[in-house]
């Protein structure tokens, strides 16, 4: 890899992931617990917009990094998705201790969606029955975090080396895609209305966005670096005016407002130095703490700043124990039959020994290899 303006892996992207995590879950956690809603400005730096951002930035070093299509599904396959299915599992027998058990073919078929992201099928009864009845409605992210590896797998490399003019056109085209769903959605058939409500072609120019950034890095993260406060200025004036105005341009979140959220996410990932956690918890809390909430409501204990904090302990007590007892098995599982790290994730303590420049830089890259959502 080429000497660049900056350190690739100078960043603080663990942080912004963790604060990612802690706005999906204030948002539950306030809008079910103390049975209020945050305040719109909260979501002026939307977590989960930041995650699809710092996914498309990080996905593609992951991509470049790998052997094959194949490691690179393998590796993003194993980060996401035992996690998820424990958590579904767990989810399960909770809501069955609460509410009672009911084992059928209704039952079969759900669960099966619910492990393969095919969330619209009816719920058992004891599942509506239990917590807020919307069983880990937070899930609904992960259908479009595998559409976007899929995509990746199949596309990147081919774009990879092509002109700005062709990623403008790209860009400009995915943020067309947002801009048409209201209108398939209004006019297509109810299959076709599942197939674009399941689809990425909400989302995928936020995470076009992180890859066009990642790709010109070179020019574009040192501007982005020095230019934060004037991102965060834009960012507050468009939601004044997106919140006076009831304007909003495009789906789930208004497109200038999501594209200066992508460069100050940037912008602040590589303006804080080097921010590493030796354990990641945010996959854990972002999946965990829906079950938590569950709990709290179906035990009533509701209504109180009290429930609310211990919402969050039981949230971060799930994500260690998910970190400790499935993240770091299978990463150990992954580096026995791959012998390649695996996300990031360290399961013993590195010797130091001393290697060549390139093979730094190398190693610098792999370890801020994306822990998605």
């Amino acid at each position: 890899m080429k000497n660049t303006e900056f350190d690739f892996g100078r960043n603080c992207f663990d942080l912004l992931r963790l604060y990612s995590a802690f706005y999906v879950m204030t948002t539950h956690i306030v809008r079910h617990i103390l049975q209020q809603e945050v305040s719109s400005v909260f979501h002026w730096w939307n977590g989960v917009i930041m995650l699809f951002c710092i996914s498309g930035f990080l996905i593609p070093a992951s991509m470049e990094r790998s052997k094959g299509t194949w490691e690179f599904l393998k590796k993003r396959v194993l980060r996401i998705i035992p996690s998820m299915w424990i958590c579904i599992i767990v989810g399960v027998i909770v809501a069955a201790l609460f509410c009672g058990f009911t084992a059928d073919k209704a039952f079969a078929q759900w669960l099966l969606g619910q492990l393969f992201f095919i969330r619209f099928l009816p719920q058992p009864d004891f599942i509506t029955n239990f917590g807020v009845g919307n069983f880990q409605g937070n899930l609904w992210t992960m259908i479009y975090t595998v559409q976007f590896y899929i995509i990746t797998a199949l596309i990147y490399k081919f774009l990879k080396n092509k002109k700005i003019g062709v990623w403008i056109f790209v860009l400009l085209l995915s943020m067309a895609f947002n801009l048409a769903v209201p209108y398939l959605q209004q006019n297509l058939y109810e299959t076709g209305r599942l197939i674009v409500s399941n689809s990425c072609l909400t989302f995928f120019y936020v995470y076009f966005t992180g890859w066009f950034i990642y790709r010109w890095r070179e020019k574009i993260v040192p501007i982005l670096s020095r230019t934060k406060i004037l991102c965060v200025i834009l960012l507050v004036l468009r939601g004044i005016y997106c919140e006076k105005t009831g304007v909003r341009l495009g789906e789930y979140q208004d497109m200038i407002m999501v594209l200066l959220q992508c460069m100050l996410t940037v912008g602040v990932g590589y303006s804080l130095g080097k921010i590493r956690f030796k354990f990641d918890l945010s996959y854990g809390l972002y999946l965990y703490h829906m079950v938590a909430v569950d709990i709290f409501v179906q035990l009533g204990f509701i209504g109180n700043m009290k429930y609310l904090i211990m919402v969050y302990v039981s949230s971060l007590l799930f994500a260690i124990a998910s970190y400790f007892l499935v993240d770091r098995t299978v990463a150990k599982i992954f580096k026995k039959t791959s012998g390649a790290k695996y996300s990031g994730i360290e399961t013993e303590k590195p010797v130091p020994v001393k290697i060549p420049e390139e093979e730094e830089r190398a190693m610098a890259m792999q370890g801020v290899e994306e822990s998605d959502f």
